[in-house]
């Protein structure tokens, strides 16, 4: 039987036994709390996002079986590692959201270092939440969670490039460009403006062809000004086929551009310009004939010269020339087809000079009197030329050839000296004689 100085100690540890264990978790406290920081403000679509995460135990009691959890956004694509404190612990790594049993030593910590990749697409804010929590009592809940919020900027470095392949171009040709708006990322960028104001010399269609997810309107005739879409490795092609006015001259300029809302790190390459030397390139070409192969001394001949041009570019300042035969006199007129000129008459030898239209003509009408004493070949040569480019020059000079030819007068009568008139009378006389003998030995 136990004593009476025990019996005391012996009640309290029966009313212990007697209690519920519940009735001492009022008493095992844990202070659990928890940070989370990227240490940003600002995050880029398309770009990356590391977190610390860091669950502590402030005691002081140890806290076995307590739960980190981290449920990330959408937009995130995330793995993990934790590093825990001397006599503590956590998982390791893993990939996705976090849901982690720990163990935390009074005075202990978790340390989560996430890695998270942010979809290019993704624009508002980045908010994230982790918290901390276990079944000890926490005196403080107000810090068993924490909150990252990140504003989102989109941020993609585009750029355009364009080019029609060659240095110089030809009036009255074409030209076919080539527009490449990029984008480097890392963010998406939507409401893309593309845009070209072709210059005035120019009349163009064109096409567009966007890479995968991106978008631009499918094709347009005369300047681009293309509301699209790039997403972020993705790009823009537009064909541009431009035909280019036949009078133009000097150089060809032409500058496309491309912009965002999003920003852009480097606006430098944001504008691409083509320049062409414009060489006018013509096929200028004569022809003349005046529809004989012979004239006559004294006598006149008609030529018809013609000069013209194929094209493709319109010729200023082309000159005609034409130096007819001392043996000859010469007045000449000119007509021009619509657009070309020429001067409208002249006398002498033909040094005009003339605008010739892509596939227009002048035409010269030469009378040329021919002197009375011409003789041999009637040989005369028209030609055309100008500062333009001329692929075929063989045709640039055109000769008309005739024979001279002298036509007989009257032959004179021979006249006789005294003797042969003598003679004459004497033979006549004789045959005279003999004709009348005759006639009378018939009667």
């Amino acid at each position: 039987m136990p004593r009476a100085s025990s019996l005391p100690i012996l009640v309290l540890l029966a009313t212990l036994v007697a209690l519920p264990t519940t009735a001492f978790a009022g008493v095992m406290n844990a202070d659990l709390s928890i940070t989370k920081t990227d240490g940003s403000a600002t995050a880029i679509p398309g770009g990356s996002v590391v977190y610390t995460i860091v669950a502590s135990n402030a005691g002081p009691f140890d806290v076995t079986g307590g739960t980190v959890a981290d449920t990330f956004d959408p937009i995130l694509t995330c793995t993990w590692t934790c590093v825990a404190s001397a006599g503590s612990s956590c998982t390791a790594s893993g990939i996705g959201d976090i849901n982690d049993s720990v163990n935390l030593l009074n005075g202990g910590t978790a340390t989560y270092t996430v890695t998270c990749g942010i979809a290019s697409s993704a624009t508002g804010n980045l908010v994230n939440t982790a918290t901390v929590s276990s079944t000890l009592n926490d005196p403080n809940m107000a810090d068993n969670s924490a909150t990252d919020t990140d504003t989102l900027t989109p941020t993609a470095d585009l750029s355009i490039t364009k080019t029609d392949g060659a240095a110089t171009a030809i009036p009255g040709g074409s030209v076919v460009y080539t527009i490449v708006a990029s984008n480097a990322g890392p963010s998406d960028a939507t409401g893309t403006t593309v845009a070209d104001t072709f210059d005035p010399i120019l009349t163009c269609t064109w096409t567009c062809a966007a890479s995968a997810g991106s978008s631009c309107t499918a094709s347009g005739a005369g300047n681009i000004n293309d509301l699209g879409g790039i997403l972020s490795g993705g790009s823009l092609t537009y064909t541009a086929t431009c035909d280019i006015a036949a009078d133009a001259t000097g150089s060809l300029a032409n500058t496309a551009t491309v912009s965002a809302s999003v920003l852009d790190p480097n606006g430098a390459n944001n504008s691409a310009t083509d320049t062409d030397t414009l060489v006018a390139t013509a096929d200028l070409s004569i022809t003349k004939t005046d529809d004989v192969d012979s004239v006559t001394p004294g006598g006149s001949v008609v030529y018809t010269i013609v000069a013209s041009n194929t094209g493709p570019s319109d010729v200023t300042g082309a000159t005609v020339a034409d130096t007819f035969d001392p043996i000859l006199t010469c007045t000449w007129t000119c007509a021009a087809s619509a657009g070309s000129s020429c001067t409208a008459s002249g006398t002498g030898d033909i040094n005009d000079s003339v605008d010739l239209l892509a596939g227009g003509a002048v035409t010269y009408m030469a009378t040329c009197d021919i002197a009375t004493d011409a003789a041999g070949t009637l040989a005369n040569t028209a030609t055309v030329s100008s500062a333009a480019a001329d692929p075929n020059g063989g045709n640039d000079s055109a000769t008309d050839t005739d024979d001279i030819e002298v036509v007989a007068g009257p032959s004179e009568i021979p006249t006789m000296g005294t003797f042969g008139q003598v003679v004459l009378v004497l033979f006549l006389l004789t045959a005279a004689f003999w004709a009348l003998r005759r006639k009378r030995r018939v009667s």
